[in-house]
């Protein structure tokens, strides 16, 4: 399973499958919905090789086209994307279907191919796009094609040849069968048949970036910030308007001692001419000052769009209480966005990623099994929690480790879970290193139970002195007259007992250190 994984993501990553997904979670965030399509094409790849001269022993460096089956996943616009409106997913739909608006060049390149029928394909100015002809921007030339790709359950009967079009369809007799049909410019089918694919599945996926209940349509961020924006918007303007009015001051004059026909500008530099003392013809005007409320109301308009959009979680104003300023404030502004993030990324990857991928397997088993051969695989895909979560939880784990005594067995399990975490090209060799440094080296292990044996022949030894002294003491106390000597034994019992009681500390230390050894 692992072998056949790095495979997958091999052959994903050639095709540039990461880049889609980003457009897919681009289109989600902007619209509210993320939609891919996983399309099957036969593709040459060029590769060098050396290729024999004949006639001669020698070679030259030449170039061969290998032919290969390519399981790609191209991005779908929500404005692109039909789909049947009473259903939540794609998979419980009757049907969904791709509208585009194709070259001409390559609809006839298909029907060259035989993927579509040879019959004309109408007219491109009739075909209808949802809007009105006024206000369209669409140029009506000859080269376009809009083209219909639907996905879907049909009356099995309709994918017979030469149906009349009178037949109508009746829910009791006739079966429904997942197919594809192809309609060009409204009005022509140009491909009508059974679904190709060997589970008979449809080759989108689609995600909700928020979910809405029991709608197949999700929220975006834009849609979420809209109204707060708005607002925002409205407030910075009248500021702005206002700014002109504040910053730059009128004059105002007394027209009848101003000099006859003067026309009154205020330039740097320049000489105003009155009649009289110009302290009391001139004034400047001022129309105030912009309120500082305004201010406060951008601040709190900004705090409700990044609520809205889940930028940030702030319940409470950033006048009215300064948490958000605070180390322990901000880590639980960071907690719930984090939270919020997680549901989303979990989101897709239960409806966009793990599909996904499940459907490229089955293409690849279908068109590839020299590749992939036919196996019931279950791949188990997981996504990373998120740069702000990795960096949340990193920073945790380094707090813990330096709480942690080094050299020690949970030391190293954190060390190893910190490095497993990181983006490190080489991750996996200081893993292994680390690991290493966990066994127990043999070398030191040998030489520490050599040492236990050196302490416990000591042991013993120091025993068999005791029970001796032990029995001349016996001897000893018969003659109660020799206190001197009796002192002395006893003195000397106690320093043997002492050393005993550090020889066994020592021995059962070494024994901790090293849990392999049997106790002796």
């Amino acid at each position: 399973g692992e072998f056949f994984g790095k495979f997958l993501q091999e052959d994903l990553e050639k095709e540039k499958v990461k880049d889609a997904i980003a457009e897919c979670m681009l289109n989600a965030a902007i619209y509210g919905t993320g939609i891919g399509k996983i399309i099957v094409e036969e593709k040459t790849e060029t590769v060098p090789m050396e290729q024999p001269v004949a006639g001669t022993l020698t070679t030259i460096r030449g170039t061969q086209e290998i032919p290969y089956v390519c399981v790609k996943v191209e991005p779908v616009s929500p404005k692109e994307f039909v789909i049947d409106p009473t259903a939540t997913t794609i998979d419980e739909a009757l049907g969904c279907a791709q509208v585009v608006i194709k070259p001409k060049y390559q609809i006839t390149q298909g029907m060259e191919e035989g993927i579509y029928e040879d019959k004309p394909i109408g007219s491109f100015d009739k075909a209808d796009f949802g809007f009105d002809e006024e206000e369209s921007t669409v140029n009506n030339e000859d080269d376009k094609v809009k083209i219909i790709e639907y996905w879907g359950l049909i009356p099995s009967k309709f994918l017979k040849a030469n149906v009349s079009e009178v037949e109508e369809f009746d829910y009791e007799d006739d079966g429904l069968v997942e197919a594809v049909v192809t309609i060009a410019n409204d009005s022509v089918v140009l491909r009508a048949v059974e679904n190709p694919f060997m589970m008979k599945d449809r080759p989108f996926v689609a995600y909700q970036h928020d979910r809405v209940p029991s709608k197949f349509w999700g929220r975006g961020i834009a849609e979420k910030g809209f109204n707060p924006q708005k607002a925002l918007d409205a407030e910075l303007r009248a500021r702005m308007d206002a700014l002109a009015l504040t910053t730059h001051p009128m004059m105002g004059l007394d027209a009848t001692r101003l000099p006859r026909g003067a026309k009154f500008q205020v330039a740097a530099g320049k000489t105003v001419l009155t009649n009289g003392d110009p302290r009391s013809v001139l004034m400047p005007l001022n129309f105030g000052n912009i309120a500082n409320s305004t201010f406060t109301q951008s601040s709190e308009l900004e705090r409700m769009v990044q609520m809205g959009t889940g930028a940030m979680d702030s319940a409470n104003s950033n006048f009215s209480n300064p948490r958000n300023s605070t180390a322990s404030g901000m880590s639980m502004l960071q907690a719930a966005s984090i939270k919020r993030q997680k549901r989303t990324m979990m989101n897709f990857q239960e409806t966009f990623q793990n599909p996904m991928i499940e459907k490229v397997i089955w293409r690849k088993i279908q068109f590839d099994p020299q590749r992939y051969p036919v196996v019931d695989y279950k791949f188990v895909p997981y996504s990373t929690m998120g740069i702000m979560a990795k960096e949340l939880e990193m920073t945790q784990m380094i707090q813990l480790l330096s709480m942690t005594p080094q050299g020690t067995p949970a030391f190293f399990v954190l060390l190893s879970t910190i490095m497993e975490s990181t983006s490190l090209n080489n991750r996996a060799e200081i893993v292994a290193a680390i690991q290493q440094m966990m066994q127990p080296n043999p070398l030191q292990q040998q030489a520490q139970q050599l040492e236990l044996q050196e302490k416990m022949l000591e042991l013993e030894k120091l025993k068999a002195e005791v029970q001796k002294l032990y029995a001349q003491s016996n001897k000893l106390g018969v003659d109660a007259g020799d206190k001197a000597s009796q002192v002395n034994q006893m003195k000397k019992m106690i320093d043997i007992e002492k050393s005993m009681a550090d020889i066994e500390n020592t021995r059962s230390e070494t024994m901790r250190n090293i849990p392999e050894v049997e106790h002796l």
